[in-house]
């Protein structure tokens, strides 16, 4: 049976340009070598496509972006209903001490939740992505098996890829 792997938005955003690019890409060669598959969820395609309908940028698919390096799950009804019972359980069970962490986690948490549903109905074993408020999101919720990490391979290249200079 193949190991699945999930991504979320912010993995994706990073292969562009950010300083973790070189650990996701590094981290998409480990997978693959040890026949790990990744998966994500239609709601990435969402949150990565954003930026390519502001005006005055150009059109990018990002659909098909994604989809070279990840199965892209849609919603269904037992990924809302999980996503469901945890916004309720974060609603009623996650104390925050201030106005401003109340309304960060507000905001994203339904977001965050489709994500974690998703990983959890594909059966995942791990869920990378480069937000600590995410990461932070497993133990605050008391989830598991699902493991959240930082998109980072767990065996040094011998050949590592070089930093990419912008001009």
């Amino acid at each position: 049976m193949v190991s699945l792997e999930y991504f979320d938005s912010s993995v994706f955003l990073a292969i562009n340009g950010e300083p973790a690019a070189i650990n996701v890409r590094a981290l998409l060669r480990e997978l693959k070598a040890e026949g790990r598959r990744v998966s994500t969820s239609i709601i990435t395609i969402q949150e990565v496509s954003v930026l390519s309908f502001r005006a005055g940028t150009n059109f990018t698919d990002n659909y098909s972006k994604v989809s070279r390096l990840a199965r892209i799950q849609g919603v269904n009804r037992d990924i809302a209903l999980t996503a469901a019972k945890l916004e309720a359980h974060a609603r009623d069970h996650v104390k925050l001490s201030t106005t401003d962490e109340q309304q960060d986690f507000s905001r994203r948490r339904k977001w965050d939740c489709l994500h974690v549903a998703t990983a959890i109905h594909l059966g995942c074993r791990c869920l990378y992505t480069l937000d600590p408020g995410m990461r932070a999101f497993q133990k605050r919720m008391g989830i598991s098996p699902l493991q959240f990490s930082e998109p980072v391979p767990k065996r040094a290249e011998l050949f590592p890829e070089e930093p990419r200079t912008t001009q």
